[in-house]
């Protein structure tokens, strides 16, 4: 896993209205911690840590470059956004140690042309990242899954993916990854003119006889 530079400054103010102030002058505010060392409020250029997660993405490992601090080996642990509007708000970074395993996630990429696809099937793919447990050293940046043998009601899941020694995968075993699922066929919709049309046939049409009394019958009424 690639490590990348990031710069940042302490902050001294802290609540909602210096957050705001932060803000507007275009800085996020952040937060360090982990590993029983101190808890050190920062901040950070926003448009430069949104650079960094369109190319890196949040699994990335940072050198945290902190003014009048010194660098801390962080990842991303938690974003804050503005549900209306997607603004960032804040960030968490957690410390970490490149000798101990550490708990993260690993975006799934799909390679090679499902045969059942060609065929008219559709592609399924509900579960994009799997959660790891390793040395950081081992975190791959994604996780490749071949689906170029997937015919029509083929899938693939979690158990199915093999990952190099010291990797281990968190998810359900059963949780499938993705899937080629048959077309869907759509009804033909109902023409309500031809509707209309057997409605009214069956209104003209003669009722029903259900039951009718025999000339036999009549006669042998009068009998006396």
């Amino acid at each position: 896993m690639q490590q990348v530079r990031l710069e940042a400054q302490k902050r001294e103010s802290s609540g909602k209205g210096a957050a705001r102030g932060m803000r507007r002058a275009g800085h996020l505010p952040a937060i360090l911690y982990g590993r029983k060392n101190e808890v050190i409020p920062i901040r950070i250029d926003e448009r430069g840590f949104r650079n960094f997660l369109q190319h890196y993405g949040e699994s990335a490992f940072i050198n945290l470059e902190i003014v009048d601090h010194g660098t801390e080996n962080v990842m991303v642990k938690e974003i804050q956004r503005d549900p209306v509007n997607g603004q960032l708000l804040h960030t968490d970074f957690l410390r970490i140690s490149m000798d101990e395993p550490i708990t993260s996630t690993a975006s799934i990429t799909l390679v090679g042309s499902a045969p059942g696809i060609q065929e008219g099937g559709i592609i399924e793919f509900p579960h994009r990242q799997l959660t790891l447990h390793c040395l950081p050293t081992l975190l791959p940046e994604e996780i490749e899954v071949d689906i170029s043998a997937l015919d029509i009601n083929d899938s693939i899941s979690v158990e199915s993916i093999a990952l190099p020694e010291g990797i281990d995968i968190l998810d359900d075993p059963s949780t499938r990854i993705v899937a080629v699922i048959p077309p869907t066929v759509e009804e033909e919709p109902v023409d309500e003119e031809d509707v209309e049309e057997e409605a009214i046939l069956d209104e003209d049409a003669e009722p029903e006889v259900i039951s009718r009394r025999s000339d036999d019958d009549d006669d042998d009424g009068d009998e006396e």
